[in-house]
């Protein structure tokens, strides 16, 4: 489609005709024609580069992307196919080839090259041919012969599929290089000197090419992989991939896209809520529903920077306090209802002050806590609600309400109550039923401050969420209730909607799509219940 001009300083001039030109491209809004017959002339040529972004640069940011016109909620400003895709640095035996998971002695090899793989079509994968025909011309196949993890073997298929794109591939090759690796940042790490070890020399050993890459072209590949590697959940254990456009959105702990996947590892980036017209995009490089501190730590020792977004600099989170500890759990009268955060934004392994009191605590008390916190909740079983509830009440006299660790075990409590079959919620008390619905409100306000691009999360809520309502209203119409009955399926309809919005993008492998399925088919029943047309 085309648009009427604007003030935008670009150049009008039609790529066709090479003529001024008045209107244009209203998807990306970077490019004009002279008429819609030469617009659907070039298309075949444009589409590849027609996005509603375009590329800035500076010297504190690197290359970002900015919108060039106002985006829709919902819309998908970015699908693209990964440069290269292979399993994660960290992990067990995987098929080379669909790159799922192995059992021990539950899997086939590579005829020719002795790689392990899940099924004998998966041999022929295209993006195990190249490194099938290199670990042939080491002279002896793969051996394979334990399955624990992290399988030091596996360190080194992603970054031989990265180098060996030099001359399978070197399009990709080129732009590969293009990303950033933070070599120089890397260097004398801990992580470098691992990777020095467990990848640039073995390579060269294990593959009998000893004059092939030295080690810093080598060190460099890894540091591309780490720096932009995207986790693809469509496998069990996850794979990575890495992206060319996509790697130069940048990163915010509050970012204003969500990114999704197709079934054949595409990414897809799109706009949870409206993106308005020069506002910078970003996704998240680590997760948005860790506290600050976990999070600031995480992007130092996997993509070299301190994040300086605007939630890692404010210590309160948007007044949601994600990250913060109550005063009380460190006095011995436990009157004081503060909550207690940094001394220094900067230093979370710190002193805490508490903001209401001002008493100080070590960093090493705060830490002792949160260690002991973290412990019990890797050891506790999230699918009981009675260890759910009793985390909840023990750590609730430490943590503050929205705290990473609190707000990781009311998801489970908002999944678990009622949650077994569709049924099991008919069957659960009013206080319980209330109780859930209460815990999903709290954290979709929760998620509306801190993440509202976090669309896998806000999704499922929602859809708990809708169905309490649903099941709230059921019994409000059994009780003679009716005008309660209908706000409350009306709001049930409302978050089942959300569900839809939130999950649409989801691949058909994860369990997120089968929510939207579903939210979709109780959509369309609620919608009869209140008499309202399509």
């Amino acid at each position: 489609m085309l648009e009427e001009e604007d003030s935008d300083r670009i150049e009008k001039i039609c790529p066709v005709c090479l003529k001024e030109a008045s209107k244009r491209c209203s998807r990306c809004a970077l490019v004009y024609y002279c008429c819609v017959e030469h617009q659907q002339q070039h298309w075949k040529t444009h589409k590849i580069t027609c996005h509603p972004f375009k590329i800035c640069s500076d010297e504190q940011y690197g290359r970002f992307l900015v919108a060039t016109r106002d985006i829709k909620a919902g819309e998908i400003i970015l699908k693209e196919s990964p440069l290269v895709h292979g399993p994660a640095q960290i992990t067990g035996p995987v098929c080379v080839g669909c790159l799922q998971g192995l059992e021990e002695k539950k899997f086939l090899e590579c005829d020719k090259c002795g790689w392990p793989i899940c099924k004998r079509s998966c041999q022929d994968h295209p993006s195990h041919q190249a490194e099938c025909k290199f670990t042939i011309a080491r002279g002896s196949k793969v051996s394979i012969q334990h399955f624990y993890m992290p399988h030091p073997t596996y360190q080194c298929l992603m970054p031989l599929r990265c180098l060996l794109l030099a001359e399978s591939d070197p399009a990709r090759w080129d732009a590969l290089l293009r990303l950033e690796s933070h070599e120089d940042e890397r260097r004398g790490s801990e992580q470098w000197r691992n990777d020095r070890e467990g990848v640039a020399k073995l390579i060269p050993r294990f593959f009998k090419c000893e004059n092939r890459w030295d080690e810093d072209e080598i060190l460099r590949v890894v540091g591309i992989v780490q720096v932009n590697g995207h986790e693809v959940p469509l496998t069990e254990p996850s794979s990575v991939a890495i992206y060319n456009m996509a790697s130069m959105l940048e990163h915010s702990c509050r970012p204003n896209l969500s990114k999704s996947f197709t079934n054949r590892g595409e990414i897809m980036i799109w706009a949870p809520n409206a993106i308005r017209r020069g506002e910078r995009l970003s996704i998240c490089y680590t997760d948005v529903m860790w506290s600050t501190g976990n999070r600031l730590e995480h992007l130092q020792q996997t993509k070299m920077f301190r994040c300086e977004c605007e939630r890692c600099r404010d210590p309160t989170e948007y007044e949601t306090f994600f990250s913060a500890m109550r005063c009380s759990g460190f006095q011995t009268d436990g009157r004081c209802k503060g909550y207690l955060l940094p001394v220094d934004v900067a230093g979370w392994d710190g002193d805490w002050k508490c903001k209401r009191c001002e008493k100080e605590v070590t960093g090493t008390a705060v830490g002792k806590v949160l260690e002991r916190a973290r412990m019990d909740l890797e050891a506790m079983q999230k699918h009981r609600e009675d260890h759910c509830n009793r985390y909840v009440k023990h750590y609730s006299k430490w943590l503050a309400p929205n705290h990473q660790y609190l707000v990781d075990v009311k998801i489970s409590l908002s999944q678990v109550i009622g949650g077994n079959n569709p049924e099991a919620i008919k069957k659960i008390p009013y206080d319980k039923l209330m109780g859930k619905i209460k815990v999903c409100q709290d954290l979709v306000a929760l998620f509306e401050k801190i993440c509202p691009a976090e669309a896998r999360a806000f999704g499922a809520t929602r859809f708990e969420l809708h169905a309490a309502l649903a099941e709230l209203g059921r019994r409000s119409t059994e009780s003679n209730n009716p005008s309660a009955a209908a706000v409350q399926l009306d709001d049930s309809l409302f978050n089942a909607t959300e569900c839809i919005r939130m999950l649409l993008h989801e691949p058909s492998v994860l369990m997120e799509s089968k929510i939207c399925a579903q939210a979709r088919l109780n959509a369309q029943t609620l919608k009869s219940l209140l008499g309202i047309k399509d």
